[in-house]
């Protein structure tokens, strides 16, 4: 308690920008404005869509809560407005949070990031399959 938690920054992305990278160490999430960001996983040298992100919604959130490596990579497909929350505050609210409810929502965390790795693995599949004669 007793800790400051930062204002967030409103960030601009023209159309194409890479908001971030697959793996990198997140220091931020993202809460969509204006415009959509595509989430990006790649498998087995695919480029694989896991996500597509509209205004009112929160991304980059999972790294900064499990401290895991980006699932994927966040592409702006237009140019896009967003407010960053960073990882300082994020851990703010967790540890704020009740003891049963922050060891749920890690618990969903770890589900949701290994439902996304099932995801990829599985459109790559997919993609490969609809190549073969």
């Amino acid at each position: 308690r007793g800790t400051v938690m930062s204002t967030p920054e409103r960030k601009t992305f023209a159309k194409g920008a890479v908001i971030f990278k697959e793996g990198e160490n997140g220091r931020e999430a993202y809460l969509l404005q204006k415009g959509r960001v595509r989430i990006v996983k790649t498998v087995a040298g695919r480029r694989i869509t896991i996500g597509v992100v509209q205004p009112g919604q929160v991304f980059g959130e999972l790294a900064l809560l499990d401290n895991g490596g980006r699932m994927g990579a966040a592409v702006a497909e237009e140019d896009s407005t967003c407010l960053t929350m960073s990882k300082t505050s994020i851990d703010h609210m967790m540890n704020e949070a009740p003891t049963g409810l922050a060891t749920l929502g890690r618990s969903l965390l770890g589900t949701m990031r290994a439902g996304g790795e099932d995801l990829a693995q599985a459109r790559a599949e997919l993609a490969e399959a609809r190549k073969e004669p």
